[in-house]
């Protein structure tokens, strides 16, 4: 068979909301464009060679709706819906089996049926076998289901060279995955209820495979948030994964996550900083520590953490989240505060975004809460619910207001923007930037 896999446009969070860019004294590229997620190289590795694989991604090129194909396979996380409806309802018109799968479609399964001649539900190790198999014989079921039980013992190398060539992206990192599944059900995380409430580790040596055979691109980009949870499982498989990531030297620069809820041990910090890694990606408002530390004006816990991280020598960037039950107009002045006493320099800032299948969005569902159903606005940048205990207007302003003053209070020197933000090609120019 001939099958186009495709990874939809989607507008970046600075494209829909320029009232960002106006807030700031630095000006930031608005259409960043990085290779896809794991879903397309995942889906090219369990393609057995019989198969003509091509791959379309329409952050950068337009889709060929009118070349033959047998079968489209659509990726997508949910800022990408809207368009993998209209990728799908086009190809569908011209008689080409298509089916949607990724977290949005694992979670939003009956929608995404509505365009779709089929829905992939779950891991794709479980359903695309028989989805090709259906699919060569000329139909498809309306669902395939995985119940999220596959081994990642069993986990295949992701297959990157349907992109790897391809011109026009920013950034082309390692990305990696280690873990599947959360056993941490927080209110507005989709991963547990798409990939399963257990947390499912993979060989490490199984990833230091990968990246060894990856040493060219652009940097290594741990995706899960995961390895500093305080879980005694978790600390033994970060201890073992950092310790092979150490022996291996990895030049390039290592993009860790982490959220205010960590383990203790901070011979695992110095361990990971060791490592290679020098800054961690901190959310701030999915756990329950960082929620209490600003929300609640309890902030001991987190800055407890947060010392402990820095100590280790590790550099925290912010990703903060406002909009939570408990905000109400005050927590802005409280979140440039925490910021300031904390030494946290370089931050971005996010509304919350209750997407489909989390707990947060059943519950605003059911209160008629949700304001907001066009998919290109659940990016983080927008006000999609009603708030709490303040008005859409006064979240959305206070939102702009954070960026504004964040970095007015703290102003970065080019150079040091550069580090940390994806800046215009003027504007480096400008500065004699070279990055």
């Amino acid at each position: 068979m001939k099958i186009l896999l495709v990874y939809p446009h989607f507008k970046k969070y600075l494209e829909t909301n320029p009232r960002i860019l106006e807030a700031l004294d630095f000006p930031l590229y608005a259409s960043f464009k990085t290779a896809p997620s794991l879903g397309i190289p995942i889906l090219t590795a369990l393609t057995p060679d019989e198969h003509e694989l091509h791959f379309a991604d329409g952050n950068l090129e337009e889709i060929p709706y009118d070349q033959h194909f047998d079968l489209v396979a659509i990726n997508c996380f949910t800022p990408q819906a809207k368009h993998a409806y209209v990728v799908a309802s086009e190809f569908k018109k011209r008689g080409v089996l298509t089916v949607i799968g990724g977290i949005h479609a694992s979670n939003m399964s009956e929608e995404c049926k509505l365009y779709a001649d089929a829905v992939c539900i779950g891991e794709a190790e479980q359903t695309w076998g028989e989805i090709l198999t259906d699919a060569k014989n000329g139909k498809l079921k309306p669902f395939y289901r995985g119940d999220n039980s596959f081994n990642l013992d069993n986990y295949v190398m992701p297959d990157r060279r349907l992109y790897r060539e391809k011109k026009g992206y920013d950034w082309k990192p390692l990305l990696i995955q280690s873990f599947r599944g959360c056993k941490y059900n927080c209110n507005y995380c989709a991963i547990p209820e798409a990939h399963g409430k257990c947390l499912k580790k993979r060989p490490v040596e199984h990833v230091m495979k990968e990246i060894s055979m990856n040493m060219d691109l652009d940097g290594l980009f741990l995706a899960e948030d995961q390895f500093l949870l305080p879980d005694p499982e978790i600390e033994k498989y970060a201890f073992q994964f950092f310790s092979e990531l150490k022996k291996m030297n990895y030049k390039k620069e290592i993009f860790f996550n982490s959220s205010a809820l960590i383990n203790q041990n901070t011979e695992l910090l110095k361990l990971i900083k060791d490592s290679g890694v020098n800054s961690t990606y901190l959310v701030m408002g999915f756990d329950p520590i960082s929620v209490k530390a600003v929300s609640h004006n309890m902030p001991e816990e987190a800055e407890r953490n947060i010392k402990m991280i820095q100590d280790a020598g590790l550099e925290i960037f912010a990703s903060v989240g406002v909009g939570l039950e408990a905000d109400d107009t005050s927590v802005f002045e409280r979140h440039i505060d925490f910021l300031a006493r904390n030494n946290i320099k370089h931050v971005e800032f996010w509304i919350l975004t209750p997407f489909p299948g989390t707990p947060m969005w059943h519950k605003y569902m059911k209160k008629d809460r949700m304001l907001i159903k066009d998919f290109d606005y659940y990016n983080g940048a927008h006000t999609v619910f009603q708030p709490k205990k303040m008005s859409v207007k006064e979240l959305d302003d206070g939102f702009i207001w954070l960026w504004k003053e964040f970095f007015t209070r703290f102003p970065l020197a080019p150079e040091e923007a550069a580090k940390y933000y994806n800046l215009t090609d003027d504007f480096k120019m400008k500065h004699n930037i070279k990055k």
